[in-house]
């Protein structure tokens, strides 16, 4: 990261002023920014996360389940790089998202005024993670950045700029949410969500349709339709961790990634989770 004088800066934009319109105008340019977010970093443990927020159609089009992490696949599977992680497996299986909850968790979305998700847990992959000879991986086995690309934005290291390119998160905590924005999508794109049973199989249920929701709003088809394409710019918090720290090995990486899971899942919770 190149060195910033922010003295000269500072000494640039003199007054109060003068520098919330310097940062009015800043911001903005940066919110102009395809696949960047403005990041605030928080520290709990030995790895730096980052909180920002991002609409809902960005939730079901980037994230994926923990279930689905390479990681966690390779452990189940077992393989010369990863040992098999029996507490791993049955935490896993035991998380496992409810389907037979999509149906009743969209319709929360799509009809509730006031309705709010807590914020999920999401990890950061990127490509180079499962290459053992990518050049980001030292010599000693170490890796040499972070599977995030984040870049400080003032010296006090609070505000990040947050490149998503390239990069696929899984939901560590927040299954059940993730579970319920997809089914807001297909609602929204297909008219209607079919009930599913806890293994994401059909049941003989009525689906949930727009059509539905028009009648029970009794308002104007349009503005309704209009109103559940909306719901996928409402923006929901996300806190993000890189799968891999700069200086961390492979092997403890995926220790930490195991431990944590299984910590934010060991007491499931009847809310949002």
């Amino acid at each position: 990261m190149t060195d910033i004088d922010y003295s000269a800066v500072s000494d640039f934009v003199r007054h109060a002023a003068e520098k919330r319109r310097a940062l009015h105008v800043l911001l903005g340019e940066f919110h102009a920014k395809a696949n960047h977010h403005l990041a605030i970093q928080i520290h709990m443990g030995d790895v730096a996360s980052y909180i920002t927020s991002v609409p809902l159609r960005w939730i079901a089009d980037r994230v994926g389940f923990a279930a689905d992490l390479p990681v966690f696949r390779e452990s189940a599977e077992g393989s010369k790089r990863i040992a098999v992680d029996p507490d791993t497996i049955e935490a896993i299986q035991q998380r496992q998202p409810d389907w037979k909850r999509q149906q009743g968790m969209t319709e929360y979305l799509a009809t509730r005024q006031h309705h709010k998700f807590p914020p999920l847990l999401l990890v950061a992959y990127q490509h180079w993670v499962y290459e053992i000879d990518n050049d980001k991986w030292g010599p000693d086995g170490k890796a040499m950045d972070d599977s995030l690309s984040i870049i400080g934005l003032e010296p006090n290291g609070a505000y990040w700029d947050l490149d998503d390119s390239d990069t696929r998160f899984y939901a560590l905590d927040g299954q059940h949410r993730l579970m319920a924005i997809l089914g807001l999508r297909d609602l929204v794109t297909t008219g209607s969500l079919h009930a599913l049973d806890e293994n994401r199989k059909p049941q003989n249920k009525p689906p949930l349709s727009r059509d539905e929701l028009v009648k029970r709003g009794g308002g104007d088809r349009h503005a309704i339709h209009e109103g559940l394409r909306r719901l996928m710019d409402e923006r929901i918090g996300i806190e993000i961790m890189p799968a891999v720290v700069s200086g961390e090995s492979f092997a403890h990486a995926l220790r930490r990634l195991r431990q944590l899971f299984v910590d934010v899942n060991r007491r499931p919770r009847r809310t949002g989770r």
